[in-house]
């Protein structure tokens, strides 16, 4: 049986600081006076179900999917920044409280940009305590709260696949990459309300070098995107007079909702810069040069507006057979001072390959570091969430100066980004 707590929260709340990042959930709280006064909170009806187990109305199913016990639930005042913390199967049945307003948060673990079978649930409730009485909290509902990826493949398309085939999902910060052969649901958080998702099929198709690339744009919180690829074979006289592969890759991508609706026709946008079938594979391709730097989602060398959602993703690519040596961001600012980057953890400039005390604090920014850099052919790297935070240090322009190098030689592009 659970303990009664008799709980007041000016003596405990400092010995229940969380770890947990309360920004994920936007609270904005200050510092509460107690009052003296105090009322009861009864949890002993208080129960918390994953969303897909919304037709179980039973204080206690018998079984449930999602396991909820390792749960974590805390308790915010609506004013204030202290919290209380039990895992669910921990959390007591009475707690008394200080007298105001408060919230309930029930979520399952500290979401990670992209994991693997790991749904990420969450949910919470408003309540009020009032004097020398007993509110009751009852049974609420946890929904998914990251985007659920899954990548499938026609029996036709598989038996012209070679082993090399995979395709990479890009989410935010967040990426996995499918095997032919994989089954597993990756989940990825869902940095904004709207987020870009990209999909890069890449390997052999039939012999032939194959590279497909779609995004798909307003992917959103608790939805199911199923990417499913088949065979597209030429229309009848459009060959060019090169050698032509017999099919090439097609892909689309179906959503399912909250709710288990599923939405069909999905637009996919295909990549305007496809591998061109109509040519020889190349086992030893030469290296094109320099590497390039690019975006699906801003222009570069053009000063943009920062925007509510922006996402600001870019792609660093190497074809030289060793990958990059250095990549480096330089950047020049009006309010991102070199004392502002200080107090950051960051300097002016940021070596992503050799980043020192910085790593840390450049990881937080969206910056792959070190091997996810050095000799890679491809870095691609998403500070969509570091736009609000320029946007609070006031109106300016702010000059992100872009460097990657390899054998082949150098490339400098720059992001500029305009706050107002």
């Amino acid at each position: 049986m659970k303990t009664i707590w008799s709980i007041t929260l000016a003596a405990i709340l400092a010995l229940s600081a969380t770890s947990c990042d309360r920004e994920k959930f936007d609270y904005n709280l200050g510092t509460e006076t107690p009052t003296g006064k105090t009322g009861t909170l009864d949890l002993s009806t208080f129960g918390a179900i994953p969303n897909n187990d919304t037709q179980v109305v039973e204080k206690a199913p018998v079984s449930r999917a999602v396991d909820t016990g390792d749960f974590t639930v805390q308790i915010y005042p609506a004013q204030g920044n202290d919290t209380l913390e039990w895992k669910y199967r921990e959390m007591p049945e009475i707690v008394t409280l200080n007298v105001g307003d408060y919230k309930l948060a029930v979520f399952s673990h500290e979401v990670q940009p992209a994991e693997w079978e790991h749904p990420y649930y969450y949910a919470d409730k408003a309540f009020a305590i009032e004097e020398n009485r007993v509110t009751q909290l009852d049974t609420i509902v946890c929904t998914l709260q990251n985007i659920k990826v899954t990548v499938t493949y026609s029996e036709d398309l598989k038996s012209f696949m070679g082993e090399d085939c995979k395709v990479t999902v890009d989410i935010g910060s967040g990426s996995l990459d499918f095997s032919q052969t994989e089954t597993r649901a990756g989940y990825f958080r869902a940095d904004s309300e709207s987020n870009l998702l990209i999909a890069t099929f890449t390997g052999t198709i039939d012999g032939y070098e194959e590279v497909n690339r779609i995004q798909v744009d307003n992917v959103k919180a608790g939805e199911w995107r199923k990417i499913h690829y088949d065979i597209k074979r030429p229309e009848p006289g459009s060959e060019t007079g090169g050698v032509t592969p017999s099919v090439t890759v097609d892909a689309s991508c179906e959503t399912i909702d909250h709710e288990g609706n599923v939405i069909i026709d999905e637009e996919v946008i295909p990549d305007p810069n496809p591998s061109d079938p109509g040519t020889d594979p190349d086992p030893d391709p030469e290296p094109s040069g320099a590497p390039q730097i690019t975006s699906e989602t801003i222009a570069l060398g053009t000063p943009v507006t920062v925007t509510t959602g922006m996402q600001v993703v870019v792609d660093i690519i190497s074809t030289d057979k060793d990958g990059l040596t250095q990549l480096t961001v330089d950047i020049e600012s009006p309010t991102l001072t070199p004392e502002e980057l200080s107090g950051m953890g960051l300097s002016a400039h940021l070596d992503l390959v050799n980043p020192g005390a910085l790593k840390e604090a450049i990881e937080g920014l969206g910056f792959p570091t070190e091997g996810n850099v050095l000799h890679q052919n491809k870095v691609t790297f998403d500070i969509s969430q570091f736009m609000p935070l320029l946007g609070l240090l006031g109106a300016g322009t702010h000059n992100f100066i872009i460097t990657a190098t390899d054998a082949q030689g150098t490339t400098t592009e720059s992001l500029i980004l305009v706050t107002e």
